[in-house]
């Protein structure tokens, strides 16, 4: 067995954050050592143990960045593909006020504003958010989500885009996300899929020791959780008072020639096809919690 990777860690979690089931099950591990299990509850995999929040503060000060680090051309793909997003969240809600969690370096926002949405931003470096806020003129947050002060049911879209994987305790930005969606709200998230046909190719081929450095595609730097589109979708509707109203593939189009379209379509009708997927779903129910911090919902009176 690998030895532990030398990193600040947390105690070992007992039970899945998300659906509160035991026990956490050992799913994997990667060429750093660091251990991912799996919730026998929901399916939700996961880091276990993970990094400490002063591991974590200290690489995401300099992990998010104000400037777009992968040239004009990348640049001008992730615009297009972003319109496209707010295009079909239009779809299902009026253009209104919009909070983008983990808004980086905040060209969601400015894509989102041009698009007549009213935007704030949330995000954990304070000297990125701060610059970013400077910059585009509008509120952006960060701190601790339960001490921003939010006003509740007073967003029509709440956006995390590559986002839920990130934090250690993603029931809360899913339970605030319900909080802060008015009735009828919409909550867009985009995030990479465990079970795509690539990543289950990558972990079979770890387990026949046939890549040199086992596990790489679970991007445990950074990454902490790893979800599925049926993982998540159960997710929000049991656990978070969510109605999942569309579940795509997320194809990263570089081209405009025949195949590369026909690819699209593809990728987007079976999500299962490609390696990051979206989430539109509605905040359905009012709902509080059943207990501090559970992420297990209960109707309001």
């Amino acid at each position: 067995m690998q030895e532990q990777a030398p990193f600040d860690f947390d105690p070992p979690m007992v039970e899945c954050p998300l659906c509160r089931s035991r026990p956490l099950r050992i799913y994997d591990r990667d060429y750093r050592g660091i251990t991912i299990c799996r919730c026998r509850g929901c399916g939700l995999k996961l880091m276990n143990p993970q990094y400490s929040d002063a591991h974590l503060a200290a690489y995401y000060a300099e992990y998010i960045t104000t400037d777009y680090p992968f040239g004009e051309d990348i640049k001008a793909v992730a615009l297009a593909r972003k319109l496209e997003i707010f295009d079909r969240i239009a779809n299902y809600v009026p253009v209104g006020r919009l909070l983008c969690f983990g808004c980086g370096d905040g060209l969601e926002l400015k894509v989102a504003r041009e698009q007549g949405w009213t935007v704030e931003g949330y995000d954990v470096d304070p000297a990125t958010t701060d610059r970013v806020a400077k910059a585009l003129g509008v509120p952006v947050y960060c701190g601790r989500l339960d001490a921003l002060g939010l006003a509740a049911a007073s967003y029509d879209c709440v956006y995390m885009d590559q986002v839920l994987e990130h934090p250690k305790r993603p029931q809360e930005c899913l339970l605030e996300a319900h909080r802060l969606l008015r009735r009828g709200g919409i909550l867009f998230v985009g995030c990479p899929n465990i079970m795509s046909v690539a990543s289950i190719g990558k972990t079979l081929l770890d387990r026949l020791r046939l890549k040199p450095l086992r596990g790489r595609h679970y991007d445990t730097a950074h990454h902490l959780f790893y979800f599925s589109p049926r993982v998540l979708r159960r997710l929000l509707e049991r656990q978070f008072g969510f109605r999942v109203l569309h579940v795509q593939g997320d194809p990263f189009v570089w081209e405009r020639r025949l195949p590369s379209r026909i690819k699209t379509v593809l990728y987007r009708q079976f999500p299962w096809l490609d390696s990051t997927f979206q989430v539109f779903a509605q905040k359905a129910t009012d709902v509080v919690e059943t207990g501090p911090r559970s992420g297990r919902l209960g109707r309001a009176a």
